[in-house]
């Protein structure tokens, strides 16, 4: 009686210990989406900036040569 007494104390400290890991690993998780998406609001360019870039890079070739 007392050996399964003290493996349902130690399979219950288990599952709290995983459920504690599992809000860390989410807790993480959320940081990281939140630096992607400030990371992805520095790269977005827009089509009139990207055909200015073609054109000046064209030109600066051009210039080159």
């Amino acid at each position: 009686m007392a050996f399964e007494s003290y493996m349902v104390v130690l399979l219950g400290t288990v599952i709290v210990i995983q459920q504690f890991i599992t809000y860390l690993m989410y807790v993480r998780i959320r940081q990281l989406l939140q630096e992607i998406d400030s990371i992805e609001g520095k790269m977005k360019i827009t089509d009139h900036e990207l055909d200015s870039l073609i054109q000046k890079v064209e030109e600066f070739k051009q210039n080159s040569f």
